[in-house]
């Protein structure tokens, strides 16, 4: 079998007929990005409804720090911290993934034994959708540490990035996190997700207990603990468990991109200064740079209006 075709066979797991007999996709790898919050309780103040789909946070907060930056209130202009913009916009750009652990199969036992074909194509969907949400992490992770090192100057320079946002973020003036909104839900969600990772829930058990962190503090902790749990090649893949868990990388991004929106406020030059909610269309007018530092996270038409 030449490679067209096997490479035509791979793909076509990914699609199915409508009742039209259209051809339709059936997944993206991206799906579970914004599952992880799903609520069903239904309550119209649920905190699950008080966030933007991750994709869309993202893209608010590169517009916000651009403003930032076009009104002086960040170094660099409408092009600020350009470390953490380019790496959230490259976490934004992701659409879709395709994956296909069988590449190095040399049986090509798929294509003649259904059974095979389909525990293949299993595989694919899981590993896609799990390499998506790690490369969404990583590029978002990518840009907490280029956040933090352009907002943090020479403070706390012996200690490893994660660890300099840890000792500022407990010793800053900080804004109240738990006056957040979503922020307290979105790291005890994180928390408890990682909690299912064996290996580091003991260090998760210290943060609050032995070290008695909490708030963003605690948060930039939490996070540390986990990346490293990444980075060092211990988290179960599709491949190594049989099955995927993405929702810890997820609910670590969102917790991450609220870190960014904190140590940005940090940052600000003038925190009461207005800020141009666009670059480009006028008419959405502007609000203190720390309100929407502190908001963008929410949809627009749950916070724009309430009084500053």
């Amino acid at each position: 079998m030449n490679e067209e075709k096997a490479a035509l066979l791979l793909n076509t797991g990914r699609y199915e007929r409508g009742d039209n007999g259209e051809l339709k996709i059936r997944y993206t790898a991206i799906d579970p990005a914004d599952k992880y919050v799903t609520c069903n309780c239904g309550k119209p103040d649920c905190w699950t409804k008080q966030l933007r789909p991750i994709r869309e946070h993202i893209r608010s907060l590169i517009h916000t720090l651009s403003s930032c930056g076009a009104k002086e209130l960040l170094d660099g202009g409408v092009d600020p911290w350009p470390g953490t913009l380019y790496s959230l916009q490259m976490a934004a750009s992701i659409e879709d993934i395709f994956v296909d652990p069988s590449f190095i199969d040399e049986s090509e036992a798929a294509f003649w034994c259904s059974s095979a074909w389909e525990y293949d194509e299993e595989q694919r969907e899981q590993a896609s959708k799990y390499v998506a949400a790690l490369t969404v992490f990583n590029f978002v992770w990518i840009a907490y540490e280029s956040a933090i090192e352009d907002a943090l100057g020479a403070s706390f320079s012996k200690d490893k990035l994660p660890v300099r946002a840890r000792k500022h973020l407990q010793g800053a003036n900080d804004p109240d996190v738990t006056k957040i909104p979503a922020f307290s839900a979105s790291y005890k969600t994180a928390k408890h997700i990682s909690e299912r990772i064996a290996a580091i829930r003991p260090e998760i058990a210290d943060i609050e207990g032995k070290y008695k962190l909490n708030g963003a503090a605690a948060a930039a902790e939490l996070v540390r603990i986990f990346r490293n749990h990444v980075v060092h090649g211990r988290d179960g893949t599709p491949l190594s468990t049989g099955s995927t868990m993405v929702s810890h990388f997820y609910s670590m991004s969102r917790l991450l991109l609220l870190l960014v929106q904190i140590v940005a406020v940090h940052a600000l030059r003038e925190k009461g200064r207005n800020i141009p909610l666009s670059l480009v269309d006028d008419e959405k007018g502007d609000l203190p740079a720390d309100k929407v530092l502190l908001n963008l996270h929410r949809p627009e038409d749950q916070w724009l209006t309430e009084a500053v």
